[in-house]
């Protein structure tokens, strides 16, 4: 298991060791280390910082209601703890990303900015996590019409090119991904418990090792099942995926319907719903929240990425996007051209002065710098961040790093202005069709 001083600092502040753990204290959230991280990095600080030296003298000025200093005392002395386990991980092939490391993927940091995992636990191959597919969800104790259609739809998968994500449980989940891996195609299971032991079992080793599987948790690999860690990794299933499909599901119960809940509030990804004859099936209202039925043909798939042009008669509704992004390094490397002391070296550096941009004179019809307000400058990096769908102005004053305030006043005066077209259901936005990108730098000036 390659892990370096960050990585252990991230992983003793964030993670429960289980029975070995005797220091009766609670890991931070990854909230609350999101609050921490950001605290760090505004100070020019790793985590590994924390490791060596006078910690309080360190952290002289944080201060936090939940995340006090005597906490993060007591988190950071399980030193002894985690070098066991990190051992026993290491001889299993397991291997351990955090959110500053390349392989963390994006569709996760993007889409769960605050909510994202410190830590991601893993076996077989890291590249698939960024590889997207389709999410496939339902009941552990599903019938054998949904088994049936959970296996076939991973096998269409699988033939046209897209992997799937599931939570690797018994029923839907592991049929799925089974229907994916016999036809050479491609999985990712996001395991909520267990993961030492699923690398090491008959059912997932081959595909292991032939680079088809990857396994991942944000919990203790040795974590036994736990209500708590299953309903909160379904997110996780949906936000590495680009389209999901529940299969089965039951109104007001169970992590299928919650997750796809919190799908449709989070606007993450197009919902689709498996048909179902029983009456005591949930999918039904599903549709009734915004979701859409699946096609019972499976011949191409394409049209679950889709959410607009394509969809069949039933489906014509305005589905929810989400623009994928830089993404944090660590925690928040979003939007870094907006920061007032950008690093000399960033491509921050090289944007015009709040003085240049107010006294440059255009050159030409395509300058290098423009002679443009920030409200102007915050149009055209709207363009780039929405450039595969709208977006929440959270979710935008989140990417640039902004006040949510000036954002949705900028937004408010763009979509007065025919500048910004505003989407409902959630509420979106995005550049109107109509504004070039010429206009949008000079157009609305005061």
């Amino acid at each position: 298991m390659n892990s370096d001083s960050q990585a252990h600092a991230v992983m003793l502040v964030t993670l429960s060791y289980g029975k070995s753990d005797d220091s009766g204290v609670k890991p931070l959230s990854p909230k609350e280390w999101t609050r921490f991280a950001i605290w760090l990095e505004d100070r020019n600080l790793d985590p590994s910082a924390l490791l060596k030296g006078d910690m309080r003298a360190l952290l002289l000025g944080w201060t936090d209601p939940s995340v006090t200093v005597s906490r993060l005392e007591r988190l950071l002395d399980r030193g002894g703890a985690l070098g066991l386990v990190l051992k026993k991980w290491e001889r299993a092939g397991l291997w351990v990303i955090t959110r500053s490391d390349p392989e963390y993927p994006e569709r996760l940091k993007c889409r769960l900015p605050l909510d994202s995992p410190p830590v991601l636990f893993g076996c077989g191959n890291k590249r698939l996590l960024g590889s997207g597919g389709i999410a496939v969800v339902g009941s552990r104790d599903a019938g054998q019409d949904d088994i049936t259609f959970a296996e076939n739809l991973g096998d269409a998968a699988a033939k046209q090119g897209y992997s799937i994500v599931s939570g690797g449980a018994r029923g839907v989940d592991r049929s799925a991904m089974s229907g994916a891996l016999r036809n050479e195609g491609t999985a990712v299971g996001v395991m909520a418990d267990s993961l030492l032991r699923a690398a090491a079992s008959t059912r997932y080793r081959k595909h292991l090792l032939s680079g088809d599987l990857a396994l991942i948790t944000p919990f203790n690999p040795e974590a036994g099942f736990n209500v708590g860690n299953a309903m909160s990794r379904n997110r996780y299933i949906y936000c590495l995926a680009d389209a999901a499909v529940v299969v089965s599901s039951m109104t007001d119960k169970g992590g299928t319907w919650n997750g796809a809940l919190e799908n449709l509030k989070g606007a993450w990804i197009p919902l689709w719903v498996k048909r179902a004859a029983s009456a005591k099936s949930g999918n039904s209202d599903l549709v009734e929240r915004g979701a859409h039925w699946v096609s019972d043909d499976l011949t191409s798939l394409e049209y679950l990425l889709r959410t607009h042009a394509g969809m069949p008669e039933d489906a014509r509704a305005d589905l929810p996007q989400l623009a994928s992004g830089t993404g944090w390094q660590g925690t928040r490397e979003l939007g870094a051209e907006f920061s007032e002391t950008p690093d000399p070296e960033s491509e921050a550096a090289t944007m015009p002065s709040k003085t240049e941009l107010a006294h440059e004179p255009v050159v030409g019809d395509t300058p290098d710098r423009f002679d443009m307000d920030f409200y102007t400058l915050f149009l055209n990096r709207l363009r780039d961040i929405t450039i595969t769908g709208p977006m929440k102005a959270e979710d935008i004053a989140l990417r640039l790093k902004l006040h949510k305030s000036q954002v949705n006043a900028w937004l408010k005066q763009g979509v007065s202005g025919g500048k910004v077209e505003k989407m409902t259901r959630p509420v979106r936005y995005q550049p109107a069709e109509g504004a070039s990108q010429q206009e949008s730098l000079f157009d609305d000036r005061d």
